[in-house]
């Protein structure tokens, strides 16, 4: 027996000997002996690297040797019950061999067992953060809990950057309080940048032994990039998609062959969607799973994978934590991972055991998605991962522990609360000014009383703490149900029922599509059946792509850096390739398309971006800012340009992605324009910067979407309850200058943004440390084109390689992130500026109830068209140029009364105006896409004639002829 498992108690040496372990791993050869001297420790180590025994094997020895019994003596959290059950499922053997009562208590436990508990708890008690929360301010449970001599965190990486793990920071401070004695803190992690700030949130104030395991586990990181072949063009059609995106999907479903069970991660539950609706279509022992099927459907899909029936599961990151699921073979990575954390993670899923070999294949679809990916892989395999953003005193988190401190001893002293909550990490610069505002602010909304300095719980008070005991964001869910079986097969969330349910829509649901028969409006329920229609439209998941951080887009532009040099210095593309090729584990095809973009780039004339050069790229109406920084800082950077550009009426709208910022300005740029915001990056400051930001948080920022979740975090409002566009932009004004305001601005600053670098660059820049380099030609860069495809409505003259469908996709999504500006010409009174996809189909006057609604130009403000139509509706004299924006303005009305929210639509079009939409609104369209094809003729037919047309698309030959 090998020493370290020496000192433990020889009925768990029986144990392991008959479960066949005789050799520790790295990881219980490094922490057992550490826990079994009763230090606080965090163990810091890969998957599968056996950490869940290096903790629990010391803490068995202790309760078989400490003869005191009674009451919960070690806790063992997790952040999903369904580790919770999978846990169960392992400490079985455990139980039976040592005789130790281990249960398990969670939102799923049943009454009859809670009650059990109660009365006689187990030594053992699984959980989840949630549930202790629910447990601490119990009667019964408190007793019990008094006893606590041990708590076990796992996967504590998954919740400290979120307020779960500022929740259980305190929770844990509260039971300490209730111990009346330290007890022992056990954190198990994946590896992470800052294990030091994960410690501090593991044990506050306590010493925390950081143990950090390196293992030789053989970890296989492999891009591969498939490349159209003939028969790819064919199944393109059929599958609705391009011959290249067919290409994947064929070395998908080879991928899959070659191995008894893969996972295929993607980023999003859309994506997973969509990816696993044409690959059903050519493999069909693939189904997918995600947060939004039913628990029952999750697992039907885990339980066939496990027994063969399945031989590949398309995921998102609900399969990447340790969930069982049976032996997995290999791990693919659909388009980038982001982030090396990610990627190192979801590998490890792959040969769960230590000796097994971890395969990850990665298959981007583009240059640049291929050179994030081929930096991504050299990070892991550098070990350098990122950073955790632990929250900064959250003070819903906050507003929720001081009701819970009030109920777990029936009434704190504020000194007392205080000194427990500022004794956990996230909240170790709390000052009491701050703690008193929360205070006042809940007591008076009667969440507690204070009275005279002692925080005294209250019956709201009790009912707001156990509504809320999660701090994970309570979306509504809408079910599908199938109409055949009235079985349920998936959510929607809010904004899907709200925007875009109808009746007749085709829906992407577990891999399939589905068409909406009916709509339950009163129970919240969506009717559908099977569709064979395979223009299914994504459902709303709105779950965000992971952010590429900074450190990766550094270094993606560092190497697009070294390439470029290398294409001077050898000659060619091709000798790049041949010479990359033996250092990077990246295969031939993706070395070319990852130093193709980069030769185009030069070879055009344009600079190379990255994080010493910033580009400033003029083309037509858009600036495209080259930041190779990460996407918070180029969305920080973008509230900023806005704020700074709407002053100049230089803005119509914007977006970033982790490598460039895009703005649409109103007309066509000239050289000028370029030189201006050269000057301004060059000389405002980082205080100028930080005005500028707020400035635009408060009046563009969508405030009310994020404080309603908020609100609802401090009982506010009703947990759950749908609010209608107009109540969410409300509650800005209704919470302005209260603890939900504040926190919903730092929630923001928190999740979206990054000040501080940004800070920092402008700093580089006006130093010169960071070069600013204007550019502008008759077409866009080859680097500019992934942002101008993706947002700009111009993708149908950049990219003639994607088809038609994809073109109208892209347009769509394009009109529905516009704004427009609407006028009431029926009062003359009333305006109204929206995202087209927030309007409703029918588009009505807030005020008088008329639908006769005129579309403004661009350019043209509310104020002054609606002055020029009460001076035209009491009969003043109007220059022409006012009677033609009146007669402009009623011609577009006269489309919006007659065809709703289309009508908006058609006008947003480049090159369609009133005569150009009444043509096309006229047309009986057998469908969506028909209407977007017609837009689309219309404009392309606009940009060949440009010069016979004047800006409103009226035909000037015709003009002339009159």
């Amino acid at each position: 027996m090998p020493p370290v498992f020496g000192l433990l108690h020889p009925i768990i040496r029986e144990a392991l000997e008959e479960s066949g372990i005789h050799e520790p791993t790295p990881s219980q050869e490094m922490a057992i002996g550490p826990i079994m001297e009763g230090d606080n420790v965090l163990l810091v180590a890969p998957t599968a690297s056996g950490k869940t025994e290096a903790a629990l094997l010391p803490v068995f020895d202790h309760l078989l040797r400490d003869e005191k019994r009674g009451g919960v003596r070690a806790i063992y959290i997790t952040p999903l019950r369904a580790l919770n059950r999978d846990l169960m499922r392992r400490l079985n053997f455990w139980r039976d061999r040592l005789g130790i009562d281990i249960q398990v208590r969670h939102g799923d436990t049943g009454a009859g067992e809670r009650r059990r508990q109660a009365e006689r708890s187990p030594e053992m008690l699984i959980t989840t953060p949630e549930t202790l929360q629910a447990l601490l301010p119990s009667e019964k449970m408190r007793s019990h809990l008094s006893s606590t001599g041990w708590v076990i965190v796992d996967e504590i990486h998954e919740i400290a950057s979120s307020k779960r793990g500022s929740q259980l920071s305190v929770g844990l401070e509260r039971l300490e309080k209730l111990t009346g004695k330290p007890f022992q803190r056990i954190g198990l992690s994946a590896t992470v940048g800052n294990p030091d700030e994960v410690a501090s949130l593991l044990g506050g104030r306590r010493n925390v032994s950081i143990i950090v395991v390196e293992l030789e586990k053989p970890f296989e990181y492999r891009m591969e990039y498939p490349t159209p072949e003939d028969l790819d063009f064919d199944l393109s059609y059929e599958l609705g998609t391009t011959a290249e995106a067919v290409s994947r999907l064929r070395r998908l479903r080879m991928l899959v062959e070659g191995h008894a069970s893969t996972l295929i991660f993607a980023q999003g539950r859309g994506q997973v969607e969509l990816l696993g609706n044409r690959l059903l279509r050519i493999e069909p022992r693939i189904d997918v799973h995600h947060g939004s099927l039913s628990r029952e459907e999750r697992q039907r899909v885990e339980d066939q994978l496990k027994e063969g029936i399945l031989r590949g599961i398309v995921c998102t990151s609900t399969l990447q934590l340790g969930i069982d699921i049976g032996t997995i073979d290999l791990c693919i990575q659909y388009l980038s991972p982001r982030r090396a954390s990610t990627l190192i993670q979801r590998v490890g899923r792959s040969g769960h055991r230590l000796e097994r070999r971890s395969k990850g294949v990665i298959i981007p679809a583009y240059g640049e998605d291929a050179l994030e990916s081929a930096v991504i892989i050299g990070r892991a395999e550098r070990g350098k991962v990122e950073r955790l953003d632990i929250p900064v005193k959250p003070l819903d988190v906050l507003a929720h522990q001081l009701t819970g401190l009030a109920l777990d001893m029936r009434g704190v002293r504020k000194d007392e609360a205080y000194e427990a909550i500022a004794g956990a990490y996230p909240y170790r610069s709390l000052d009491r000014g701050e703690l008193d505002e929360v205070v006042g602010f809940i007591s008076s909304m009667g969440l507690i009383s204070d009275d005279g300095g002692i925080l005294k719980p209250t019956g709201k008070g009790r009912r707001y703490y156990y509504m809320n005991l999660s701090m994970i964001r309570d979306e509504r869910r809408y079910p599908f149900v199938n109409l055949v079986t009235d079985r349920v097969i998936g959510t929607v969330g809010d904004e899907f029922w709200t925007l875009r349910a109808r009746v007749g829509l085709n829906v992407i649901m577990r891999g399939r599509v589905w068409k909406i028969i009916h709509i339950d409006d009163e129970r919240g329920i969506l009717f559908v059946l099977p569709s064979e229609d395979p223009l299914g439209a994504l459902p709303g998941w709105d779950g965000e792509l992971i952010p590429v951080p900074k450190e990766v887009a550094l270094e993606v532009g560092e190497m697009r850096e070294k390439i470029a040099s290398e294409i001077t210095r050898l000659g060619s593309a091709e000798r790049v390739v041949e010479s990359l090729s033996s250092s990077m584990n990246v295969e031939a095809e993706a070395l070319k398309a990852m130093v193709g973009e980069v030769e185009m780039q030069l070879s055009h004339g344009f600079p190379i971006p990255s994080g010493r050069r910033m580009v400033l790229e003029g083309y037509e109406r858009y600036l495209i800012v080259h930041s190779s920084f990460g996407e918070k800082v180029n969305r920080t950077l973008g509230c900023i340009f806005d704020a700074i550009l709407s002053d100049h009426d230089m803005i119509y709208s914007w977006w970033n992605d982790a490598y460039r910022i895009l703005v649409e300005a109103p007309s066509r740029l000239s050289g000028k324009d370029l030189e201006e915001m050269e000057a301004w990056l060059l000389h405002i400051s980082g205080e100028e910067a930080e005005r500028r930001l707020l400035e635009f948080m408060e009046a563009r920022f969508p405030f009310g979407y994020m404080m309603r979740f908020v609100a609802e975090r401090f009982g506010a409002i009703p947990r759950g309850r749908t609010l209608s566009p107009r109540e969410l932009e409300r509650l800005q004004e209704r919470f302005r200058g209260t603890p939900i305001y504040i926190e919903t601005l730092r929630e923001a600053y928190r999740e979206k943004l990054d000040l501080d670098e940004v800070k920092r660059i402008l700093g580089s820049i006006r130093s010169g440390e960071i070069e600013v380099v204007r550019v502008m030609r008759g077409r866009p860069s080859p680097l500019a084109r992934h942002v101008l495809e993706k947002y700009a409505d111009i993708p149908e003259l950049l990219a003639s390689r994607f088809s038609m469908d994809d073109q109208l996709d892209y347009m769509k999504r394009s009109i529905d992130s516009r704004k427009v500006n609407l006028a009431c010409m029926g009062c003359g009174g009333w305006s109204k500026s929206s995202r087209v996809r927030e309007l409703a189909e029918a588009p009505a006057c807030d005020a008088c109830g008329s639908r006769l609604l005129a579309v403004l130009k661009r350019g043209q403000t509310p104020e002054a068209f609606l002055s020029m139509v009460k001076r035209w509706m009491k009969g003043e004299p109007l220059d022409g140029g006012e009677m033609e924006a009146i007669s402009y303005g009623r011609r577009t009305a006269d489309l919006v009364l007659s065809h709703g929210k289309r009508a908006v639509i058609a006008l947003t079009v480049q090159g369609v105006g009133p005569s150009t939409a009444f043509g096309i609104l006229s047309r009986m369209h057998r469908d969506e896409r028909e209407f977007y094809r017609d837009l689309l003729r219309a404009k392309i037919r606009y940009i060949r004639t440009r010069p016979y047309w004047d800006e409103d698309g009226l035909d000037r030959q015709r003009l002339k002829a009159r």
